[in-house]
Formats: structure tokens, sequence, C-alpha cells
């Protein structure tokens, strides 16, 4: 029986040897989990592709097509900070012609538009969304050349965080007086994809 128990706390005791290690020592240091990579960069350049609709119809809504125009473009963008930006844009649109001063339907047009604007953008990391709005001017060219303002507002979703998003907008566009009809204007939507660098 000696021998049983003496070989029992023989194995006991090397069992709390072979389980012995370092001490742990707390450092103090409270474990922080790695933050997300953000959806938007404080800095930001992004190359647009898109295309484009415009709306011409209605009493004095436009003045340079009629009924509906469609088109797309490219354009660029450059954010100073993760809210302020500007960017220009070039848009093709084809459309009917627009009466002329004697009333004279036109035939089918591609009108040249080219405008900048200041953006203003509030990013949402948690969701990747980003609604935006914009102010800005700019020129058209369908035969003749005016210059005309705009304010739109819009939305961004990064499907890759930082490098590609899906966008969709739409803006006002004030033309001011052409053909002798007083306060033109016509409104335009952009759906398309941005390419972050």
């Amino acid at each position: 029986m000696k021998k049983l128990t003496t070989s029992l706390l023989a194995v006991v005791g090397l069992m709390g040897t072979a389980f012995a290690g370092h001490e742990v020592v707390s450092t103090g240091k409270d474990y922080k989990p790695i933050a997300p990579t953000p959806c938007f960069n404080d800095r930001e350049l992004q190359v647009d592709v898109f295309g484009a609709y415009a709306v011409g119809e209605g009493p004095h809504q436009v003045g340079l097509f009629r009924d509906h125009g469609w088109g797309g473009g490219i354009g660029v963008n450059y954010f100073f900070t993760r809210n302020v930006g500007i960017g220009v844009d070039a848009t093709w649109l084809y459309a009917k012609e627009a009466s002329d001063t004697d009333g004279v339907e036109g035939d089918h047009t591609t009108i040249h538009n080219f405008t900048g604007s200041l953006i203003f953008r509030l990013p949402m990391d948690e969701s990747c969304l980003a609604p935006y709005f914009f102010v800005g001017g700019g020129f058209h060219v369908d035969g003749e050349q005016w210059a005309s303002a705009h304010a739109g507002v819009g939305i961004e979703y990064r499907i890759v965080p930082q490098k590609v998003g899906l966008f969709a907008d739409g803006r006002w566009t004030y033309l001011g007086d052409r053909f002798g009809n007083d306060d033109l204007n016509f409104f335009s939507t952009r759906l398309g994809v941005r390419f972050v660098f």
C-alpha cells in the first residue's frame, strides 16, 4: 500500500511541474479591436463614367431641346477633405432640337454640356453611403454656346471601400433666356460608376 501511495504522490508531483509555466503579468493596457477600413478617404481623386437622362417637357422648362435627352459622360472629382471637393464633367445628350424663334421645330441634335461643381458630402463609413449636394456652372454647345448654372443632390455607395462606388444624382440647370422664352431650365439625372484613386 505504501508503494501505491508513494507512486501516486510522485505522479501528482510530476503533473504539477508539467503544467507549470511563466507567470502571467498584466501590462495595464486594454485590448482594442482593429478599426475597420473606412469607405471614404480624407483626400480622394475620383473618375466617373455615367449614363444621363434629361427631361425637356413642359412649358418654359427647357430651351435647348424638346421631349427627352439621353446620353452619357465622364467626370473627374477631387476631395480636399472628407466633406468638400470640386468636380468637372462632360455630358453628351441626344435629343430633338427646340423650336426656333419662328416656332419651327428642328431635327435631332447632340448637346455638349461642360460643367464644374463645388461638392459637399456627408460620408457614413458604417454603411459605406455618402449623400452629397453640389452647385456650379458651365456651358452648353449645340451649334451655339451659352452659359448655365446648376444645383443638385445625389448619393454614392462604395461597393469596394476606397476603390469603387456607384452613384446617382439629379440636377436642375438654369439656362436663362433663349429663343425669347424667359428663364429656361431643365432637370437631368446621372447614374454611374465611380473609380477612386
